[in-house]
């Protein structure tokens, strides 16, 4: 059965945050970065209010940011025990504290971290091995290094990575049949329109599907396993 992993957006701060772990998702993904006073953040842009979060405080990013900016160790902790955590790194230096902290509130086994840096994915496997990680694969076109991403295998297999998260529109162009000829379980991300979840819901190659909408990815998953069954 495709696990689902409930992406939220920074426009719904907390109230999102809640909604995702009250879903029934099994997963629910936080992205995590880091303020200029340390504070690790659910926060998926690099700015906030036009200003990099490198150079605001978490408290001047409270005052900043329209709604409510969750610390990092908050937010795990309002889902432990109900949900799996999809940590998704978007800066690097911030893997072994938010990897510590999981282990630490989540428990070993009850997350997956993703991020599109191999190093990054390297430095968890070293210190944390029994950690699940995933490659993110599928930049836009307009930045550097965006072709290798048609032909992610090797940078894959090198990092050490278990599985690979794959943006939507690479899934549909054959980068999901080579991950999966290499034996590499696939999460596939962000899938929104109705057609798609369908399509990956019943692709047995797809092991977590990410969605802005995880009440209709549960519905069209409970009605493809009763067609089936």
């Amino acid at each position: 059965m495709t696990a689902i992993s409930a992406h939220r957006r920074d426009a719904a701060g907390l109230t999102g945050l809640r909604t995702a772990i009250a879903s029934g998702a099994e997963y629910v993904e936080l992205d995590v970065r880091r303020t200029a006073d340390g504070e690790l953040i659910v926060h998926h842009d690099r700015t906030v209010a036009g200003l990099p979060l490198s150079r605001c405080t978490y408290e001047r990013v409270r005052a900043l940011a329209p709604r409510p900016v969750p610390r990092f160790a908050d937010a795990l902790r309002m889902m432990a025990g109900r949900s799996l955590g999809h940590l998704d790194l978007k800066e690097r230096g911030c893997e072994h504290e938010a990897v510590a902290l999981a282990l630490d509130v989540l428990g070993p086994g009850r997350f997956v971290v993703t991020t599109r840096e191999p190093a990054s994915v390297a430095a968890i496997k070293t210190t944390f091995p029994a950690v699940t990680t995933a490659l993110s694969v599928g930049r836009g076109l307009w930045e550097r290094g965006a072709v290798g991403d048609f032909a992610p295998v090797r940078p894959l297999l090198d990092s050490g990575a278990d599985m690979v998260a794959l943006n939507h529109r690479l899934a549909r162009v054959g980068v999901l049949r080579q991950c999966a000829r290499a034996g590499v379980p696939a999460m596939v991300w962000t899938v929104n329109a109705r057609a798609l979840m369908r399509r990956f819901l019943a692709d047995p190659r797809v092991a977590v599907l990410v969605t802005d909408q995880p009440h209709t990815a549960l519905r069209l998953r409970d009605a493809h396993r009763r067609r089936t069954t």
